[in-house]
């Protein structure tokens, strides 16, 4: 019986000790993934042509700072509405890096710059509007910083571009109106111009008034050098608009592929578009860069 006490007893003060102990939270940094091999450089410049400072951000290869008679071929990627080049796709850099780190650790895609600028400051958008003449920002003074600062192959078959949502527009309109500037575009969710009536693109950052019918012969066989992917989840709301802008790239002759998932207007399916879009660019970049 005494035994039987002293047994009771000793149970009892353990379960009270315990209940007296402190918990805390582990600290989550000390357990993630190192996928963070690459330089990450968050700059800004003056632009004369917007009257501003401008922030953009560029990610530079694993062996950027080893290799250094190396040069890389350049992709500018867009982020959408209310974004900024901190956070492409509201993704953290982070995320980036890691979707980088796979994508090149298993060689889909190759080593490049990646840059994202940054166009919500003051006005948002990637067209030229009164007071706000951000394509030219973007051709005039952006690119040829980037090209006269880092070591970039600087021509058409070393120079992507793509984006997402208002950014998804803004590439699909710099690939049809620049395409000297770029061998491919990957349109993530994209605003591009068939998700608005004309009046409605008169008054709005995301997209401008553009009608591929409209194209001269002259106009598609320039275009025709740049090879397109317009990829949007079949729950986006800008499914059907670029179903309707794919098939009127068909029409047209243009080299478009269409891609779809499962997926809404929303960061999750952008980060799996990300990796799939860096693949794209590497298959259109010259061969020495494969």
């Amino acid at each position: 019986m005494k035994k039987t006490i002293i047994s009771i007893l000793a149970i009892l003060a353990f379960s009270l000790n315990m209940n007296a102990q402190q918990v805390f939270e582990q600290d989550p940094a000390k357990h993630q993934a190192r996928v963070f091999p690459m330089p990450v450089e968050h700059l800004y410049f003056h632009s004369e042509i917007l009257q501003s400072d401008k922030n953009f951000t560029v990610y530079l290869p694993k062996s950027y700072k080893t290799d250094t008679d190396r040069k890389y071929p350049v992709a500018y990627m867009l982020h959408g509405a209310n974004e900024n080049d901190w956070e492409w796709a509201n993704i953290p850099t982070s995320m980036i890096n890691e979707v980088i780190t796979k994508s090149t650790a298993d060689g889909m895609a190759c080593e490049m710059i990646i840059v994202c600028p940054n166009a919500t400051e003051g006005t948002m958008g990637y067209f030229n509007r009164e007071n706000w003449k951000y394509e030219d920002y973007f051709f005039n003074e952006l690119i040829p910083f980037v090209e006269s600062h880092y070591r970039v192959i600087a021509d058409k078959g070393h120079r992507a571009i793509g984006g997402l949502s208002m950014g998804g527009g803004g590439s699909f309109m710099y690939g049809m109106t620049h395409p000297e500037m770029f061998s491919s575009v990957y349109a993530i969710s994209g605003a591009v111009p068939s998700s608005l009536n004309v009046s409605e693109q008169s008054k709005t950052p995301f997209s401008i008034q553009f009608n591929i019918d409209d194209l001269t012969e002259a106009q598609i066989e320039e275009i025709k050098t740049v090879d397109f992917v317009l990829d949007c989840g079949d729950d986006d709301f800008l499914f059907d608009a670029n179903v309707a802008c794919y098939q009127s790239m068909k029409k047209a002759e243009l080299t478009c592929e269409f891609r779809s998932r499962n997926g809404a207007h929303a960061s999750y399916y952008w980060y799996d578009s990300l990796g799939y879009a860096l693949v794209w660019f590497t298959r259109h970049f010259s061969e020495q860069c494969k």
